[in-house]
């Protein structure tokens, strides 16, 4: 991408070559005959010649537009793009549009070699609303644009090949992780925790405490058959009554007995 390429440019030069005599009726003296000279050895590619011609009018008119448009043209040429765009921002003040859209595209084109890709891609839409025609300024830009996605692609790779490649690691990687928890979960439910082994020996003592409980309740209970009971005084004489009757009763039976008994044997004599 150039600034307007040699030919290109040199029509732009000549453009100004066109005016110049319109600067000359009224106007004759050192300044004209500068850009005049200047003009001449850009045409002939002696850029060096046309640099110091262009330089010595503008130290003779510093604020016309022209004297500075062309030394922008021809410190461009020299590939110093740093100053040439210095020149072309000075050359945009100016009331004709179509000079005004002559340098910003050149100044686009200085944007461009300085790797100010949104710079030049302003300069250039400028250029366009000037003038919508210049098919060079958006052909430029169209370029510009594309240079401006290949370096937000670089960058930023995620957006390209290399972000793919990311993604599918990153779901390898969650693939193994998953087959890996999977691989555990079996082990995990075969090995018992702390509290649950504690818990399983908590409840075994409490199972042999109760076994025991159990085994030791008869012997409490004979224990307690063996007890002494308290009773009131009259219960103790209501008890006394009833062996003493018991007893009476017992005795009769014996007598009955015995009595009985001899009946039977004086019989049988």
């Amino acid at each position: 991408m150039s600034a307007k390429s040699p030919q290109s440019t040199s029509q732009l030069v000549h453009y100004l070559l066109l005016v110049s005599p319109f600067f000359l009726v009224g106007w004759i003296g050192g300044w004209s005959q500068a850009i005049k000279r200047g003009n001449e050895h850009y045409k002939a590619e002696a850029y060096d010649a046309a640099l110091e011609a262009y330089q010595s009018a503008a130290e003779d008119r510093p604020e016309d537009t022209i004297s500075r448009y062309n030394l922008g043209t021809a410190l461009y040429e020299k590939k110093q793009f740093e100053k040439a765009s210095d020149e072309f921002r000075r050359s945009l003040d100016t009331a004709n549009p179509v000079h005004q859209a002559q340098g910003y595209y050149n100044l686009g084109n200085a944007q461009v070699q300085l790797n100010d890709i949104e710079g030049a891609i302003r300069s250039y839409k400028s250029a366009l609303r000037l003038n919508p025609a210049d098919l060079d300024a958006k052909h430029n830009l169209e370029l510009a644009l594309e240079k401006l996605e290949q370096k937000s692609q670089q960058n930023h790779p995620e957006s390209g090949d290399e972000g793919k490649d990311q993604q599918e690691q990153d779901q390898q990687q969650q693939n193994q992780d998953r087959e890996n928890r999977d691989e555990q979960e079996p082990n995990q439910q075969d090995q018992k925790s702390p509290s649950e082994s504690e818990q399983q020996q908590q409840n075994q003592e409490s199972s042999e405490q109760e076994a025991a409980s159990e085994e030791s309740s008869p012997q409490s209970e004979q224990e307690s058959t063996h007890q002494p009971v308290e009773m009131s005084e009259e219960d103790a004489i209501r008890l006394l009554e009833a062996v003493k009757d018991n007893e009476t009763e017992i005795q009769k039976k014996i007598l009955q007995k015995r009595f009985s008994r001899r009946q039977r044997s004086e019989k049988d004599w």
